[in-house]
């Protein structure tokens, strides 16, 4: 009946702590993303592998080797925000830094 590894045993201060500051941190995490997107107006992008472009070298030539591709990479792109997109995000990642703040401060 006390097992200690029960999974359904009550949360003791200690767990609701750390995960309040779990949570904390997710909401600092969410909040500052939303509001540098909406003030850079810059998200991430993906750009795809590319395969080494085919050689130019004459049939009888001794080099053989080939120009190297275009690795797979994460660039920033435009986010072509409008303002009312802009001041959505501001508002939503300011007020997932507002919680958070309180509820880090919640935890002491």
């Amino acid at each position: 009946m006390g097992d200690p590894a029960h999974p359904y045993r009550k949360p003791t201060p200690a767990t609701e702590c750390e995960a309040l500051s779990i949570v904390s941190l997710m909401l600092i995490l969410l909040g500052a993303a939303l509001v540098s997107i909406a003030f850079f107006d810059k998200v991430p992008g993906h750009v795809p592998e590319r395969p080494p472009a085919p050689g130019t070298d004459r049939p009888g030539s001794v080099s053989t080797a080939q120009p190297p591709g275009v690795l797979p990479r994460v660039r920033l792109v435009p986010a072509r925000l409008t303002e009312r997109g802009k001041a959505l995000l501001t508002t939503l990642g300011g007020s997932a830094l507002i919680v958070a703040f309180f509820l880090a401060l919640s935890e002491f």
